[in-house]
């Protein structure tokens, strides 16, 4: 098994440094139209924000917005906004302690009020990360600082906003210290609705990497290892606490493990995801969970030099067919972005190749305007140091 990434660092025994989101999208038929990519910013050295490693956020004038593990004031962490013309700002620079430090996921955007929501891997009061929140003009005020010990520690996901409450995950912490799912509503109290326990007989899960999808009630979400054969598994729990294990994953040639990403469902209710490792190349799948029941793998990515491999972002679902990214392969191994369709035919769109354009995309695709995909990369671009780009028509 291989879940060691390129461009991070262990912590911990079962700490990398990744990221993971999730998004829905309204459909562009334009997939079988050529495609052009263009690079709309290129990050640059501190006090600049630098090598995005998560999806980002679209308002409706079409600004996006980000976070970034490195980079801003004090190389900490900061919290940026790109205009749709390549104007990018940095909104906020974490300075360490109480403050939090070191954003990984990517942010969510409050549509009534435009405040920014996001976690960090480590500070707050105890170093073991903070939910924060970012208002349009910059300040910050952290909601919650995680102790390290039963209310979880290291959130690495994005935040789910429902109504007044926020949800998530922490990939250490909790009871067995495996990882937890937690709740906080808006006078920051924490609630921890699950304890993720990877030892016989639970064998439910451990390190949840990616977030959670709010769907029809429910929340779904992935945990890297863990499940009956310790290479992950798939998961739903209520808002209640209730939790299901729905699926373990098997690895070898034939299925896959290691899911990093969450999860997306199409509108007849099934559910799809990728893992970075397993498949008949080792170099990940695509997989669906039935809405009937039963996994299936419907693509094996090849180490071939045209495939993208190691897909680490979620997909988005664009009405009938699945768009996503890989963080590596292609003929320069910078990564690729890609469709399938629910049958399994898969098209690449954009093999990265560095210098100038991006390299390494580690965020989820989101759209944005004239119908355009966005995404961010980890490297490349004029310094090196990352990108925002955009596919067109």
């Amino acid at each position: 098994m291989s879940i060691a990434m390129p461009c991070s660092q262990r912590a911990t025994a079962a700490l990398i440094v990744m990221c993971a989101c999730i998004l829905f999208l309204v459909v562009s038929p334009w997939s079988a139209l050529a495609q052009t990519e263009t690079v709309i910013y290129s990050f640059l050295n501190p006090p600049d924000a630098f090598n995005p490693r998560c999806n980002l956020v679209v308002d409706t004038a079409g600004n996006m917005y980000g976070s970034t593990f490195s980079g801003g004031a004090n190389n900490l962490g900061a919290v940026f906004k790109v205009t749709a013309t390549g104007t990018e700002s940095v909104l906020y620079s974490f300075t360490g302690g109480a403050d939090g430090e070191h954003p990984i996921a990517g942010l969510v955007r409050d549509s009534k009020t435009g405040n920014l929501y996001g976690t960090t891997v480590y500070g707050g009061a105890t170093n073991n990360g903070t939910v924060f929140m970012v208002t349009p003009s910059g300040s910050e005020k952290v909601l919650y600082s995680f102790t390290g010990g039963r209310d979880g520690a290291n959130p690495y996901s994005s935040v789910t906003l429902s109504g007044a409450n926020i949800f998530g995950t922490t990939i250490n912490g909790g009871l067995y210290g495996y990882g937890t799912v937690f709740k906080l509503t808006a006078k920051g109290k924490e609630t921890v609705l699950h304890d993720f326990n990877s030892a016989f007989p639970t064998q439910d899960g451990s390190y949840p990497y990616a977030g959670l999808v709010l769907y029809k009630g429910a929340f779904y979400g992935t945990t890297t290892l863990g499940g009956v054969y310790n290479l992950g598994a798939v998961f739903s729990i209520t808002k209640s606490g209730a939790y299901s294990l729905i699926y373990s994953f098997q690895g070898g040639t034939a299925d896959g493990q290691n899911p990093y990403s969450g999860v997306a469902f199409d509108t007849k209710g099934n559910l799809y995801g990728t893992t970075y490792d397993g498949g008949v190349d080792n170099a990940g799948t695509i997989f669906v969970i039935a809405k009937a029941g039963g996994e299936s793998v419907i693509h094996h990515f090849l180490r071939n030099g045209a495939d993208g491999i190691n897909p680490y972002a979620s997909m988005i679902l664009v009405k009938k067919n699945l768009y996503g990214t890989t963080l590596q392969g292609g003929s320069a191994n910078g990564g690729t972005i890609f469709e399938i369709t629910p049958s399994g035919v898969e098209t690449v769109l954009h093999t990265f190749v560095g210098g100038a354009d991006g390299f390494n995309p580690y965020g989820a695709l989101v759209q944005g305007a004239a119908n355009s995909f966005y995404t961010s990369t980890f490297q490349g671009g004029k310094s090196g140091l990352g990108t925002v780009i955009a596919l067109v028509p």
